[in-house]
């Protein structure tokens, strides 16, 4: 009976993650800060972090998480992601300011046969429709062309940190 117990203490603990990040497949979290910054390296991953330098969350080729600094939330309805520049494909750091509170959506990319090949991430502003001021790809490892991130001018300015 010890034995169980201590077991699944041990899962609850894994599983609220004792304020770290989260391992997921697809999942989108609100959080509560407007200002947020993104580090790219098309080779290996993305984050995102809050001005306190807390990740926000982040994502790989392989995996995707979600920080416990913002609060699990329902998946966008759609997405709008009209404004976005044109694509950026080296390592780039950047900060971006929102007019309202953001949310962060990952998913992996999959190809015909089901299998995952790389990881989206979004980052954006509003509910049930998600408007994406940050948009991250990373697939294809090796392709040097297959990775790249967008943001929208208007919220993101280059070189700022």
């Amino acid at each position: 009976m010890l034995r169980l117990t201590a077991a699944v203490v041990a899962v609850a603990a894994l599983a609220v993650g004792f304020g770290s990040s989260a391992s997921v497949g697809t999942g989108t979290v609100a959080c509560s800060t407007s200002s947020f910054s993104i580090s790219f390296d098309p080779k290996r991953r993305v984050v995102v972090t809050s001005g306190d330098n807390k990740v926000l969350a982040s994502a790989s080729f392989s995996a995707r998480s979600l920080g416990s600094e913002c609060k699990r939330v329902a998946e966008p309805k759609g997405f709008a992601d009209g404004g976005l520049g044109p694509e950026i494909r080296k390592t780039i750091s950047f900060r971006c300011a929102a007019n309202a509170p953001i949310r962060i959506h990952v998913n992996p990319i999959t190809d015909e046969a089901g299998k995952i090949v790389g990881s989206n991430l979004g980052v954006g502003i509003g509910a049930p429709r998600l408007r994406v001021i940050v948009s991250a790809v990373l697939k294809n490892r090796g392709d040097p062309y297959a990775s790249r991130v967008y943001r929208a001018k208007s919220y993101c300015k280059l070189g700022a940190r």
